[in-house]
């Protein structure tokens, strides 16, 4: 059973443009109501300023909304109409399983993905390299057989999100090593767990998650 946003719920939502401030931007709004085809939106707001957002038709949203067991489900929406009157309303496209992805609040998803991380040691040393895995718990990546990091090492680390739109955001964290594992090349994987994260960081890198998870099933 595709599970939805609830008449009354809350639901958040990034805008998917090419206008990197407004890309960067969280809005959130009330489910007014819902038929078999649509969510009905109150017109939202920006969750720092609290100015309204005015959307229009065709604006693509990145939306999620958490149930009250703590599951987080994210999907894409579009805006197919905005109601004008004495209660405006923004109707959405209702998502489809397709478009769905649904997350306990500490049971994170895993995506294989190339992007580039910096990572800064305890030394102040700093090294870029390539991720081989990244969830919303933490990242892989992979380092020249010369190179070595200690278990539970702590690495002040930044990795390159780059969106389907062309925009760049960065996500910074302090992670801690738990592993390594060496491959058959000599190359090695280095395991990593987010030590210290603030919560926005981690949204930024869940929202990248679920946009491969997407193109992902596109192909």
């Amino acid at each position: 059973m595709l599970i939805v946003p609830k008449v009354s719920q809350m639901m958040f939502f990034h805008l998917k443009t090419d206008e990197v401030e407004d890309s960067l931007m969280e809005f959130k709004s009330r489910v007014a109501d819902e038929n078999e085809d649509s969510l009905f939106i109150e017109f939202p707001i920006e969750t720092v300023t609290g100015k309204v957002k005015r959307l229009h038709v065709g604006d693509i949203l990145s939306a999620h909304f958490i149930t009250t067991t703590g599951v987080k489900h994210f999907f894409e929406t579009h805006v197919t109409n905005v109601i004008l009157g004495e209660f405006p309303l923004v109707e959405l496209a209702r998502p489809s399983q397709d478009n769905m992805t649904s997350i306990q609040r500490r049971n994170f998803f895993r995506v294989m993905t190339e992007v580039d991380i910096a990572v800064r040691d305890e030394k102040g040393q700093q090294l870029i390299f390539k991720t081989d895995d990244i969830s919303g718990g933490g990242i892989s990546f992979i380092i020249d057989r010369h190179i070595h990091f200690e278990a539970a090492e702590k690495l002040n680390c930044w990795v390159l999100l780059p969106h389907r739109n062309g925009t760049i955001e960065h996500s910074n964290f302090i992670g801690e090593v738990l592993r390594l594992k060496e491959l058959e090349t000599g190359r090695k994987i280095v395991m990593m767990k987010f030590d210290e994260i603030v919560e926005t960081e981690r949204q930024r890198i869940i929202r990248f998650l679920f946009e491969k998870q997407i193109e992902l099933r596109e192909r």
